[in-house]
């Protein structure tokens, strides 16, 4: 009774709404949460390394992430950083791991006001106990992936990541994988710097194929 009180009030007085179906309320409603409590798939994405998605893109979190990362609505921080653990723990990652966030373009972080990987990335880490680095960077290069297709979007990404080396083995996470472009980008570089990636998480899979 009180948390049904809480939402209708949420919404009179702030215009509060689930992100996934906008039903009045504050963060994620009870039916979108339980959507969202599926289990954790390998994905294949063909890029190098084990791929795990903590679930589908549609139909819940194509409105939630994009609340998150576009919107600053930063108080899905621990459901989204949740679910990515989710994904990270099936892959059951050595103890000596590092987290490393897949980076947007510098542009796309200017002008959102925050990093949302990275933001992820720590979260995700703390739930974890695995220790988190920001080793990779991207070349202000290129257009938004989301306007690209498959060829398109492997072409936009071609050597636009450095990465620093790190002894550690490296563990990839990401918002959401479609083509595979990113993360394949992300595994050259650290490849490239000397380092190891042992799989890659995302919370989200689109399912692009």
């Amino acid at each position: 009774m009180m948390h049904a009180f809480l939402e209708a009030a949420a919404d009179l007085l702030l215009g509060a709404a689930c992100p996934g179906c906008g039903a009045p309320g504050w963060g994620l409603c009870h039916l979108c949460a339980a959507r969202l409590d599926a289990p954790v798939r390998l994905v294949d994405r063909d890029v190098g390394v084990p791929v795990a998605a903590a679930g589908p893109y549609r139909p819940v979190l194509c409105h939630v992430i994009p609340r998150f990362k576009d919107d600053g609505a930063l108080h899905l921080t621990g459901e989204l950083a949740g679910l990515l653990a989710r994904a990270v723990a099936v892959l059951e990652p050595p103890e000596a791991s590092v987290l490393v966030p897949v980076p947007s373009r510098p542009s796309a972080v200017r002008e959102r006001g925050y990093d949302h990987a990275a933001r992820l990335s720590r979260a995700a880490a703390r739930r974890c106990g695995l220790a988190q680095a920001r080793l990779l960077a991207r070349r202000d290069q290129g257009s938004d992936q989301s306007v690209l297709g498959r060829s398109g979007r492997a072409a936009n990404l071609d050597g636009a990541m450095t990465a620093l080396w790190e002894p550690r083995p490296v563990l990839l996470v990401d918002d959401i994988t479609t083509t595979g472009a990113s993360l394949r980008e992300a595994v050259r570089a650290v490849a490239a710097a000397g380092g190891r990636v042992v799989g890659a998480a995302v919370i989200a899979d689109a399912d692009y194929r």
